[in-house]
This record gives structure tokens, C-alpha cells and sequence, in this order.
């Protein structure tokens, strides 16, 4: 008799903390869900945007490019400034570093997950994954980088950013071997 109540008590200890860490991961989902609305990525400075892909994890790649950036002509201009900043010219694609960064305000895309470059948003990730990345990113960080081409094209309809990204989303070891 007295190993069912220590079968029982312990069982409910694990109740306990189980529906404890869940409360505090909704309540971190809901904080960050808050910070980031209220966050306008547009008007950070240089240094507080290296401040925060210093400290972001690194999404892992597979080196395929396969995942094209959605929405990306109504920010021709944000490519233009990148493309006037870094120096990065029409001929080939250019290999760069992005942070994706969710956007809970954004109205047209529930699950919003944006592509930005020195605080300039130039697309969004494509549904699907976005979908993925979105809670992940609420509860654990503050963005994620990856790695990307940039395609700068003549006219704003041929500007394209094509995302490194492997499936499923896998964040890269922070060991090295």
C-alpha cells in the first residue's frame, strides 16, 4: 500500500511541473508575441541589429537555395538600399546572411516570418515553413539568421531571395568538430 502513494504523489509531481513549464512558455510566447508587435525592425540602428544576429541561432542549410522569399516587390526600395550599401551589383547572385524575424502585428500573414537584411525587410518565408517557424521563434528567440542569395534584378519584379534552408528546420550545432 505505501508504494502506490509514493507511485501516486510522484505522478503528480510530474503533473505539476509538466503544467508549470507549459504556463511559463505560454507566458514567454505571449511576452515575446507583444515585444514584436510593438517592435518597428525599420528604424533599428546598424548596431543594434549586429547586436541581435550576434545572439541569434543559426538556421542549417543543405546549400540548395530551394525556398524563394514571398512578397518581395513592394520592397524594391529596401533592395536598392542593400544593394547600394553592400555594394552588390547585378551580375551573379550574392551569398548573405539574413535574419528571419516573426511578425505576430503583420495582418495579411498570421504566421509571418520576415526576411531582413540590416533592419530592411525584402520578403516574407514562404508559408509552409513559415508556419513551422513562427511559434519557434516567439517562444525561444529573437530571430533566427540563415544563409541566402540575393538576386538583384533591373526592375523590381526580378529581385529574389532564395533561402538555405533544410527540412525539416534544424538549428546548426553550436559545437564545432
Amino acid at each position: 500500500m505505501g508504494i502506490e502513494f509514493l507511485l501516486i504523489g510522484s505522478g503528480l509531481l510530474i503533473l505539476i511541473a509538466v503544467f508549470g513549464r507549459r504556463r511559463i512558455l505560454e507566458k514567454r510566447v505571449a511576452d515575446n508575441r507583444k515585444k514584436f508587435a510593438e517592435m518597428n525592425f525599420e528604424n533599428l540602428a546598424a548596431a543594434e541589429i549586429e547586436a541581435i544576429l550576434k545572439k541569434a541561432p543559426v538556421l542549417k542549410g543543405n546549400g540548395k537555395f530551394a525556398f524563394k522569399a514571398v512578397g518581395t516587390i513592394p520592397f524594391s526600395k529596401n533592395f536598392d538600399e542593400i544593394r547600394m550599401r553592400r555594394r552588390i551589383y547585378f551580375v551573379e547572385p550574392t551569398r548573405i546572411e539574413v535574419l528571419l524575424i516573426p511578425q505576430p502585428a503583420n495582418t495579411e500573414r498570421k504566421n509571418a516570418v520576415a526576411v531582413t537584411i540590416d533592419g530592411k525587410v525584402l520578403g516574407y518565408v514562404p508559408a509552409r515553413e513559415a508556419s513551422e517557424m513562427h511559434n519557434y521563434l516567439l517562444a525561444h528567440t529573437s530571430g533566427l539568421r540563415a544563409t541566402a542569395k540575393i538576386y538583384l534584378g533591373s526592375r523590381p519584379e526580378f529581385n529574389a531571395l532564395m533561402l538555405d534552408m533544410a527540412k525539416p528546420l534544424r538549428l546548426e550545432s553550436k559545437r564545432r568538430s
